[in-house]
């Protein structure tokens, strides 16, 4: 069950990643599909992209604010 635990907390922090790095316009989120599905696959680039809307949602959280 923690390697379960391990591989989300990887996905979510990749997800994290991708959008400290710009990828928050359509333009953009397009060009890392290609770039995810290239190397690893459609399925691949659309669980990362939805898992970047879930972390979007979430963002005032990684910076320990809880203002709304």
């Amino acid at each position: 069950m923690a390697d379960l635990a391990d591989r989300q907390h990887m996905h979510e922090c990749e997800a994290r990643q991708w959008l400290r790095l710009g990828y928050t316009s359509e333009a953009m989120v397009d060009e890392l599909r290609e770039k995810i599905t290239a190397k690893r696959g459609a399925d691949a680039a659309e669980r990362l992209i939805e898992e970047m809307r879930r972390q979007w949602k979430r963002r005032r959280e990684w910076f320990g604010r809880d203002d709304g």
